[in-house]
């Protein structure tokens, strides 16, 4: 049965495309974009049409987490991909730190192979782990799980060892694969559960310092420095931490960073109410870091943003602060909340930042808009009142009844596969 949608009259933004700003209707059949003209025929087709439209490349996600295999009563795979194509992504990089790990091209192919026959929308891109059953002392097989569909390595979290760091960059940079390391320090007041400040302070709770992040931080640089490679921060949350980042662009490190919606919408002032929904690590860092890392994205030093979906049920999430898991499960208000943000970014900054940023950094060929291409596109308007679907399982999500948010998924497209989600 051929597949043939019409999306009429939207706005394409698309950084780089030949489309970007322009308002076009465009044509998807079986899976590729036939057509991009002002005004097209319907000829039979499924038509994709409201008021405020944008349609743009499709968007990946660089990091989430579906707790399959291993904790699948938190979410599952299946019902994981579903939430992030509510959320409007394509394509999502999937965590290692499951159970068991993903570290050997076995893992690496059950999970593709599993995604591609649940019949979910986005593509799955799984990250393999840096160091055998994730432990931090021998290096996986890394090229194997690369030859498989591993777009990266990462240990989820950071490498403790600097000659494990070392060897992964010098070993992949003969194929520009690029490793993933979490700059954090935990050795600096063990069991932090916040930003060190005058909030922690004033809560009676242990905080970690900006430092906990920055030491190692300019420790992973200098190993990139010295082995060359490719390396890549996946949450960076203070404002130091952009100043590192900045300055070892400036000096040709091939390193790329990102941050998450809720480091660019929260911060430790949040934290007030004892919401264990809010504890993460990093932790939400102050006021000035939060201002810090929405320049860092405005100006390009920090790459893409990530939603690190990490989604709990109610009996973990139930509990006091202190005790209460970090994470939290935002792969469906991603949009909303990076859209609602007040920065200087224009909006075609902060969808590249959410698409073909995560691509370039992953070394995945980037998408756009253009006759004959692949058809990986979202559509959306950036201007209705964000409604969550509740499709995740995960309950902390903050933004789920946060009133005033802007941003609506109205469908997504991947090759054959597509869902319209608002009519």
């Amino acid at each position: 049965m051929e597949n043939h949608i019409l999306i009429k009259g939207v706005r394409v933004i698309d950084l780089g495309g030949k489309f970007n700003g322009k308002t076009v209707s465009i044509r998807v059949k079986n899976g590729v974009i036939e057509e991009i003209e002002k005004d097209l025929k319907e000829a039979g087709a499924e038509i994709w049409s409201a008021k405020g439209l944008c349609a743009s490349p499709g968007w990946m996600d660089g990091q989430a987490h579906f707790r399959d295999p291993g904790l699948e009563l938190k979410e599952g795979l299946e019902r994981g991909l579903y939430a992030a194509a509510a959320g409007g992504f394509t394509d999502v990089a999937l965590l290692p730190s499951t159970t068991p790990v993903v570290d050997n091209k076995a893992q690496v192919s059950s999970i593709i192979s599993r995604a591609n026959a649940s019949g979910t929308i986005p593509s799955v891109h799984p990250i393999g782990c840096i160091s055998e059953h994730r432990k931090g002392k021998q290096l996986a097989e890394l090229n194997d799980m690369a030859s498989v569909g591993a777009i990266g390595f990462s240990d989820d979290g950071p490498v403790q060892r600097p000659g494990l760091i070392q060897r992964a960059l010098e070993y992949l940079k003969p194929s520009g694969d690029v490793i993933i390391v979490q700059p954090v320090e935990a050795d600096i007041h063990p069991g932090a559960t916040m930003h060190e400040g005058a909030i922690s302070t004033a809560m009676g709770l242990t905080g970690s310092p900006t430092e906990a992040e920055t030491i190692r931080l300019k420790r992973d640089l200098e190993i990139l420095s010295y082995t060359g490679g490719r390396l890549h921060i996946p949450v960076v949350s203070t404002s130091e931490g952009v100043k590192l980042i900045k300055a070892a662009k400036k000096k040709g490190l091939a390193v790329t960073a990102s941050t998450t919606p809720h480091h660019l919408t929260f911060c430790d002032e949040d934290l007030m109410g004892f919401d264990g929904t809010l504890r993460v690590t990093p932790p939400l860092r102050s006021r000035s870091d939060k201002k810090a890392l929405l320049s860092g994205i405005a100006d390009g030093t920090i790459d893409a943003i990530c939603s690190d979906h990490r989604p709990e049920n109610p009996e973990n999430h139930d509990v006091e602060f202190v005790l209460a898991p970090e994470g939290i499960a935002g792969i469906e208000s991603t949009f909303a909340a990076l859209n609602s943000v007040a920065d200087k970014a224009e909006i075609t900054r902060k969808i590249d930042a959410i698409s073909n940023a995560n691509r370039r950094i992953f070394n995945i060929q980037e998408v756009h808009l253009e006759e004959g291409s692949e058809a990986k596109i979202s559509v959306f308007n950036p201007t209705e009142e964000f409604q969550h679907h509740g499709i995740s399982a995960g309950v902390n999500d903050p933004w789920k009844n946060r009133p005033g948010l802007k941003g609506q998924v109205y469908g997504v497209i991947n090759g054959n596969r597509s869902f319209k989600f608002s009519s």
